[in-house]
């Protein structure tokens, strides 16, 4: 399905971003790792040209322009162009908001919000070009409904759905597509750290989930392959709910 298509994914290294940046591998694509996490996302691409991949590490700091610059960049050196872009990095930070020191408020707005403007702006500059491309944002139920004690990270899961509804307006002469998916408890190292790895908390966790369990990644990564495809050639600006009937209820 995605033969010569060029595939950029963030937050790669782990959860989702892996499952991802796998699942394109395995339908053909070209795929760019993008990860703060030298270690892993180095682990990943040798896996992935192992199988007979190819694919591409870029250690990226997706809070810094430069940073940004240079993965899009490298990008379209090593592969010609960008045809895909998948910004998924992502932090929780859980401190009830009356008590967030303001250094958390703004880690939180970097990495989830700050990082996905800034890549999508150096690659929408590439996808002008071609007169073509999707961008897939990973959202969260949060971006849709308050989850409760996590209001920063609901605040910045809002911004992430209007960016996202925002670039498909604005891109869509280009035929630039742009959607998101959002996730509810999806079983991944993020959601174990938070959890502090307890397998009696995450089965109540799952619970909330009217489906009965956690999400996998990979139920995640599907979702995201959709919306990058050209079966969704009509479909932009568009919230896909990944969730097992969470925002359902």
């Amino acid at each position: 399905m995605f033969e010569d298509t060029v595939v950029v994914v963030t937050g790669a290294a782990s959860g989702i971003g892996r499952r991802t940046a796998i699942e394109f591998a395995g339908q053909g694509a070209k795929v760019v790792v993008a990860d703060i996490d030298g270690s892993g996302g180095t682990d990943l691409v040798a896996e992935l040209k192992a199988a007979g991949h190819e694919a591409l590490f870029v250690r990226t700091d997706l809070t810094v322009e430069a940073d940004c610059r240079e993965l899009i960049a490298a990008t379209v050196e090593t592969f010609g162009r960008v045809d895909v872009l998948v910004n998924n990095a992502g932090i929780e930070i859980s401190t009830p908001l009356h008590e967030m020191p303001e250094q958390e408020w703004d880690r939180l707005l970097d990495t989830n919000l700050k990082s996905m403007f800034l890549c999508s702006k150096h690659a929408l500059r590439e996808m002008i070009k071609a007169r073509s491309g999707a961008i897939v944002n990973v959202c969260s139920v949060g971006g849709l409904v308050a989850w409760p004690g996590i209001a920063a990270y609901n605040a910045t899961k809002g911004g992430v759905l209007m960016l996202t509804r925002s670039i498909a307006a604005d891109y869509a002469p280009y035929n630039i597509r742009a959607n998101c998916v959002c996730p509810s408890i999806i079983d991944t190292p993020m959601t174990d750290a938070a959890v502090d790895n307890d397998p009696a908390v995450k089965a109540e966790k799952a619970k909330l989930n009217p489906i009965g369990r956690m999400g996998t990644p990979e139920d995640v990564a599907n979702a995201i392959l959709f919306l990058a495809s050209a079966k969704s050639s009509f479909t932009t600006g568009a919230a896909l709910a990944v969730d097992g009937g969470y925002t359902a209820v």
